[in-house]
């Protein structure tokens, strides 16, 4: 257990849930919340890349008055960090603290950040096959009114955090540039699903805790998300009504401005929520999948050494990636 003298600095987290979105960071958090050695804020954070205009356009919004101003990390470092130690007091001396953001992974200024506040802060990212996390994605856009096109339409003309957060090799690359590997622990999605227990299990020990998880009482499942019944009208309804919701992406003492009133934001998620099913998304074209298949295979080359794991075993698009022939020149 972690010996609440040497926690440094005092009131802010032991350890961080950094990504990526969409592979069950969400179930972990909620996880090790209900551990009774554990702290954990509801939510999502985003406190070391809330001025990522990237992984953040939602915190952008017009100033209405000279007191209103856009999220800068360091321009208001302060104010900035009496929030985020706020976020944490409720937690007990003798509780290990974290914190839950899933752009810490992709967002390139948080790693820096993260090593000058909690030099000693231990992280846990969970990866999940790029492919299916790329698609995961696109359906929570579509859930939540961002998406207002098809996937292929998406990927070609919509936000680049489609793909970028599916290139993990250099995203981890930067934490391994400021945290020795004792402090990092990778957790594979497919084998979080498969040996929850063992996983969990294995987080316990990484954070130093003296017990687990028991997760057969705990619902792991967390953040589900359905898709649409009909999925043309869900994007005629997005496309319709963009820009009237409130994008709530975290917290933030940076109180974004709504658009439009409360009671148009209320019928506009109720709309969307009606056309909501708990099913699997429609398959994905083939040919768009073999596609994503060669890009992620390139952005993320040598991932597995990176980790000292066989990938292959867990995404079998790398395996057939690196059977295939390589082309010569005529």
């Amino acid at each position: 257990m972690l010996d609440p003298a040497t926690r440094t600095p005092p009131s802010l987290p032991d350890f961080i849930i950094g990504g990526a979105m969409k592979s069950a960071t969400s179930s972990l958090h909620h996880l090790l919340s209900n551990h009774e050695q554990v702290y954990l804020p509801d939510g999502e954070t985003h406190f070391f890349c809330m001025d990522d205009p990237v992984q953040h356009s939602g915190f952008f919004f017009p100033a209405r008055a000279p007191s209103q101003r856009a999220p800068d990390y360091d321009r208001h470092g302060e104010t900035n960090l009496d929030w985020y130690r706020q976020l944490f007091e409720p937690a007990h001396p003798d509780q290990c603290v974290g914190d839950y953001s899933s752009t810490y992974l992709p967002a390139p200024d948080a790693p820096l950040r993260i090593k000058r506040l909690l030099p000693d802060v231990k992280l846990l990212f969970m990866l999940r096959n790029p492919v299916d996390r790329t698609y995961s994605h696109y359906w929570h856009r579509v859930k939540t009114g961002r998406a207002v096109h098809g996937f292929e339409y998406e990927l070609q003309h919509g936000p680049s955090t489609l793909l970028l957060r599916s290139f993990y090799k250099p995203q981890l690359e930067r934490y391994f540039d400021f945290f020795p590997e004792d402090q990092v622990k990778v957790i594979l999605f497919e084998r979080f699903v498969d040996h929850t227990q063992a996983v969990v299990d294995e987080v316990c020990s990484f954070l130093g805790l003296e017990t687990a998880v028991d997760v057969a009482g705990v619902d792991a499942h967390q953040n589900r998300s359905p898709v649409p019944r009909w999925p043309g009208l869900q994007l005629l309804l997005n496309y319709c009504t963009t820009g009237i919701e409130t994008r709530s992406e975290g917290q933030l003492p940076y109180p974004a401005q709504p658009q439009s009133s409360y009671a148009l934001q209320g019928l506009v998620h109720h709309l969307r929520q009606l056309n909501l099913t708990p099913r699997r998304p429609p398959p994905m074209n083939d040919s768009v999948r073999a596609c994503l298949e060669q890009i992620f295979a390139r952005k993320n080359q040598d991932l597995g050494t990176l980790l000292g794991v066989d990938l292959t075993s867990y995404w079998p698009f790398l395996r057939k990636q690196h059977d295939e022939p390589a082309e010569t020149a005529a």
